[in-house]
């Protein structure tokens, strides 16, 4: 049966400032306006807890400059009439430590989003066995539904290693 009523009230963009993670956010900002969603925007930091007094300064300032450049690039759109104040209430920002896919479904089951929109690099064959995927582990886990961004220059025919 066929139904035309989907909506969503609470998206997840989870970004790592790749180009198809650009594209991937700018298609979740398109989504959180057509559906009057809440947009959160989630960047996880791969890696071990720091380990000396050094690395949790400068841990803390590449932390702060990853928030400042979202943060600025929300207020960008809408300056330039891209999304309303009302809209870009509706849009948050978290940054947190670990596996990715990990980190992802976790925020995704813990704040109940109902779509998580997200890059994907396209890797097929034996680059994706060999490197995995993000987007792969989060698709098969997922309890909500995930819509991939793939790259521009995506052909699956240039990559059957």
């Amino acid at each position: 049966m066929f139904t035309n009523d989907v909506s969503y009230t609470n998206i997840l963009c989870p970004v790592d400032f790749s180009e198809t993670s650009r594209k991937a956010f700018y298609r979740a900002v398109g989504y959180a306006r057509l559906f009057g969603a809440k947009l959160t925007i989630l960047h996880v930091r791969e890696g071990g807890p720091p380990s000396s007094v050094d690395d949790v300064e400068e841990d803390h300032n590449e932390l702060t400059r990853l928030e400042e450049g979202l943060v600025r690039r929300l207020d960008e759109l809408e300056e330039d009439g891209k999304v309303s104040r009302e809209e870009r209430d509706r849009m948050f920002l978290e940054i947190r430590g670990g596996k990715p896919w990990l980190e992802i479904l976790r925020f995704a089951t813990d704040d109940a989003a109902d779509l998580i929109v997200m890059g994907t690099h396209g890797h097929t064959g034996f680059r994706h066995i060999f490197m995995g995927s993000q987007a792969d582990r989060v698709i098969r886990r997922a309890k909500c539904d995930v819509l991939t961004v793939k790259p521009d220059n995506y052909d699956p025919k240039l990559d059957l290693s």
